[in-house]
């Protein structure tokens, strides 16, 4: 069993990763691991950027990564394993005068050997692992991980029906088909990416949740639909 987790960093391993030689620090570059064959757009200019410097505001600043690995055995285990350390370098500004430079550090233990896996595999298969930790906050939001009953079995089929609310929630997102002139495919990809990526309490409140009037008379009952940014404004019965 092959595996590779973040580990917490705590004071010792700080200590043994500010011990290590300059000669074991490489700078790490991710430019590469974002690569596309496509013509990339122009950015932005970066607006919020310029009124945190404007204003004077506290503000951090990557200013590069590098990473190293060490040999570490944790205190409950009975052998070493192979431990890398990305350590980021942070340039703290307050407008457009650097006040200091702190580092920080993050720990992923493996027990991959470097012949087996570069040390540069091993950071991006940790990183890569982010969307599965969205993707359990996200099933948490929606109540599949609650284990309400008593036993695993039942536990195990509320988590299966309760996740059938997220799963949904993709699916609406993948039936958006991509078709049409170049102006129509952008438009609807771009919704379909909106509705696959979406949190599931904004999918619930945007698409799901219709805000709406309730006017009660003596034999019927009028529902008058809300726009979504009058939630707040609207008077239901």
């Amino acid at each position: 069993m092959k595996f590779v987790l973040g580990y917490s960093a705590h004071q010792n391993l700080c200590q043994i990763a500010d011990s290590l030689p300059k000669t074991a620090w490489k700078r790490l570059d991710r430019s590469s691991a974002s690569a596309t064959d496509k013509a990339t757009r122009a950015k932005r200019p970066k607006v919020k950027e310029a009124i945190v410097v404007a204003g004077g505001y506290k503000n951090k600043r990557l200013a590069g990564e590098s990473y190293a690995e060490f040999e570490y055995r944790p205190t409950a285990c009975e052998k070493s394993y192979r431990m890398v350390v990305v350590r980021k370098d942070i340039d703290v500004t307050s407008g457009q005068q650097l006040l200091f430079s702190e580092e920080k550090y993050f720990f992923y233990v493996t027990n991959e050997s470097a012949g087996d896996v570069p040390t540069r595999e091993v950071i991006r298969a940790s990183n890569k692992r982010c969307d599965q930790e969205n993707t359990i906050s996200q099933l948490n939001a929606s109540g599949a991980l609650s284990a309400p009953l008593d036993n695993l079995e039942s536990n195990m089929a509320y988590m299966v029906f309760a996740s059938l609310a997220w799963t949904l929630k993709t699916w609406s997102g993948m039936l958006i088909r991509i078709k049409g002139y170049e102006g129509q495919r952008r438009v609807r990809r771009e919704a379909r990416n909106r509705i696959v990526r979406m949190e599931f309490w904004t999918y619930l409140n945007s698409l799901i949740l219709l805000p709406a009037q309730v006017i009660r008379s003596s034999r019927r009952r009028i529902f008058r639909p809300q726009k979504a940014q009058n939630l707040n404004q609207c008077s239901l019965d």
